[in-house]
């Protein structure tokens, strides 16, 4: 502990003299800046940077023999990383450290070099971050690398920083696991992985930082339900790290491809006999991690993938952590997914649609219900030959806007009592080559994953799916080749489909026809009669504070949709407010509409009369 405390009294007080230090220079600037001529009698208590950490090193007694041959930088550099780590701050990046100890940017070299003393001893791993950095070339890629103190450094200091820190929650152990995930995720020299094509995988035990949080379990007394699942489920540490690595990846915690069987391979072995072995130990069917339904893999047409079921969640976060909250879900889904997710409550009587298209809306949440799984069921099986039509409900919404399409959907997901996963079209297509498909495959994933996860099928809308399932094209160029793979892959995707799938169009003539065909419904919603206009603003109109001049057969005969009849009488409802008044008149109405027509008709490129009488039908 003599070398922790020698480091961490340098860092301390190199610190506050540099603080001072920067202080003094400002002060002579200014004194400089005053006397034209140049002289002052003000000077520095340190001629510069190098010479102030000599100062503050010299100043600390008991310096420990292992730093004697080190040189004043490096025994800088190694303090300040000694200080991050001892205030738990797991990734340092180089420019990090060399900002505290650096004052004038000339001097960056002169610390650099520090690094590579301290690497050549053995006593800091620097993990480099190609990509990251203005140069890939050392040192000044170090900057952007990641710093860490390694096992020979701990064994100078006698004792490991973390062995006396015992882990205060299942999170904090889960974080430490992540830590050292990512560590292996972006080690680019193969430090971490799995080279020895003998090696015993299921009891290889990685080294270093790995042991570390195996010794701080070791003295932690809180419940930590993550670390106890290893031995309780008999579980390899391989294992146990790839399956926490499906609930980081579940969480937003790590941006790495869990689900895929052979990048994790990957993670943790190189080499081809290494890699085959591996896969056979996390994801073969003697595995521990199969063997107790911790996963599930499944060969879809986007690939072999595995996925982490409610068991292994459980057993990971207790008997507690199986289920997400509502809100957690929610920011879960926002922060991972293409989707945003909603849980909408509609009044049955906001809905009003053609007699045709409430029935069919009605019989398919009936045949969603358990009663109608189960009675269409009985009629498949009288069926003289199977079928091969997708198990899910596909429906497709076409008309103009402010006909209900969106609100349809909400309905749906309201009467099924199903939380609604709504995505643009917009949000799928890329400017880059490639991750227009990729999105598409997010979204049959993401959802097969939320849909298993859940124990039942959300509401999945995709809105504005013209511009996603457009008329493919014969076309040559890269473009064209792009948009009709993304489309064979939603048509592949449709055809696995056993959710629920609204998409919404207010141009159908623009849609491809083999589409066409993978809709169960094809409903149109056309701008409302008038007798549905009476009652859309009957529905919409807070009856017992409108005015003795409102008719509202009147205000039926302005044409307006039902998105357009809420929107007015939104804007008359906020006017109204700001002027006090507590009752709607027909003026403050009839103005709002006004407008709305003129901007319908000036967006359609439409003239004619506006005003009452202008549509009777």
């Amino acid at each position: 502990m003599e070398l922790v405390q020698f480091l961490m009294a340098v860092a301390t007080r190199h610190e506050r003299e540099k603080d001072d230090h920067e202080e003094e220079i400002k002060e002579l600037n200014l004194r400089q800046k005053r006397n034209l001529s140049g002289r002052t009698n003000f000077t520095l208590t340190y001629d510069d940077e190098l010479v102030l950490l000599k100062g503050v090193i010299g100043s600390v007694r008991g310096k420990p023999t292992c730093l004697k041959k080190l040189t004043i930088p490096a025994i800088g550099v190694l303090a300040y990383i000694l200080m991050a780590k001892v205030e738990n701050d797991v990734f340092i990046e180089g420019h990090e450290i060399v900002t505290k100890l650096v004052y004038d940017p000339e001097k960056t070299i002169v610390y650099l070099k520090g690094f590579a003393e301290l690497k050549d001893k053995r006593w800091i791993r620097v993990i480099d971050r190609p990509g990251m950095s203005f140069t890939d070339q050392p040192p000044f890629s170090w900057l952007q690398a990641w710093l860490e103190l390694s096992e020979s450094f701990e064994k100078a200091m006698g004792v490991s920083q973390d062995n006396s820190r015992a882990f205060t929650s299942n999170d904090s152990f889960l974080d430490a696991v992540y830590s050292y995930l990512y560590a292996l995720i972006h080690d680019d020299i193969n430090r971490y992985k799995v080279t020895d094509s003998e090696a015993v995988l299921e009891t290889l035990e990685p080294e270093g930082w790995y042991r570390r949080i195996a010794q701080r379990i070791e003295v932690s007394t809180c419940p930590l339900p993550a670390a106890e699942a290893q031995q309780k489920y008999s579980l390899s540490i391989l294992q146990h790290l790839t399956l926490m690595g499906l609930l980081a990846q579940r969480d937003g915690d790590l941006k790495f491809d869990f689900n895929d069987p052979s990048e994790v391979t990957s993670l943790f072995a190189r080499g081809r006999v290494c890699r085959k072995r591996m896969k056979e130990h996390l994801f073969g069917e003697k595995s521990q991690l199969k063997h107790h339904r911790f996963l599930e893999g499944a060969r879809s047409e986007f690939g072999e993938t595995v996925q982490l079921t409610q068991l292994g969640i459980k057993a990971l976060l207790g008997k507690h952590g199986s289920k997400s909250t509502g809100q957690e879900l929610k920011m879960r889904v926002k922060k991972n997914t293409l989707f945003d997710f909603e849980e909408p409550k509609v009044n049955k009587e906001s809905l009003q649609l053609p007699t045709p298209v409430m029935e069919a809306i009605r019989s398919l949440i009936f045949s969603e219900s358990q009663v109608g799984q189960q009675i269409r069921k009985g009629w498949h099986l009288s069926l003289p030959a199977a079928w091969g039509s997708p198990t899910g409900s596909t429906v497709l919404l076409y008309g103009p806007p402010g006909t209900g399409k969106t609100l349809t959907a909400q309905y749906l997901a309201s009467e099924l009592k199903l939380p609604l996963l709504k995505i643009d079209a917009s949000r799928v297509l890329s400017c880059w080559v490639g991750e227009s498909e990729q999105n598409v495959r997010r979204i049959f994933d993401d959802y097969s994953s939320l849909q298993k996860e859940l124990g039942k099928a959300p509401v999945l809308l995709l809105n504005e799916a013209d511009q996603l399932l457009g008329a493919r094209d014969a076309g040559s160029n890269a473009v064209d080749r792009m948009n009709n793979n993304m489309q064979n892959l939603f048509l592949e995707g449709l055809e696995r489909f056993s959710g629920i799938l609204v998409a919404t169009t207010n141009r159908r003539d623009l849609l491809d026809e083999a589409f066409s065909r993978r809709f169960t419904y094809k409903l149109e919603l056309p701008p409302p009669d008038r007798m549905l206009r009476i009652a859309l603003w009957q529905n919409h109109l807070p009856m017992n504070r409108l005015a003795d001049d409102i008719e509202i057969e009147q205000l039926a005969d302005l044409g307006l949709t039902g998105g357009e009849i809420r929107l007015v009488i939104e804007r008359a409802v906020r006017l109204l407010a700001y002027r006090g008044i507590t009752t709607i008149d027909k003026k403050t109405l009839t103005d709002i509409a006004r407008e709305e027509l003129a901007c319908r008709m000036k967006r359609n490129g439409a003239t004619g009369k506006i005003g009452f009488g202008a549509v009777t039908s």
